[in-house]
């Protein structure tokens, strides 16, 4: 299992926008590709960021969406007027 992680910054009101896109917009199309095996998303109002944890059955099912990744985060960034500032990727250890 492979979790897929993006990080965003953004003002209060930029990040209000996020909430409501990745909600609308994102976690539905997500959840409906080939692989997916869940995902969370996170808002830290205090330090101004949020963070989109996605988690794949595969590394091969992660790579296969990769285009479908980078797509949904410029429409989100153009969305919302949020900046994204890190991606990662990590192999799952644990799941509980």
């Amino acid at each position: 299992m492979v979790a897929r992680t993006s990080k965003w910054a953004g003002s209060p009101e930029a990040l209000d926008k996020w909430a409501e896109h990745v909600t609308a917009q994102v976690s539905g199309f997500v959840s409906g590709l080939p692989g997916n095996a869940g995902g969370m998303f996170f808002i830290d109002r205090d330090s101004g960021t949020a963070l989109t944890l996605t988690l794949w059955d595969s590394e091969e099912a992660a790579a296969g969406t990769d285009k479908f990744a980078e797509q949904s985060r410029a429409s989100t960034v153009e969305a919302t007027g949020v900046e994204l500032v890190e991606r990662g990727a990590y192999a799952v250890v644990l799941r509980f």
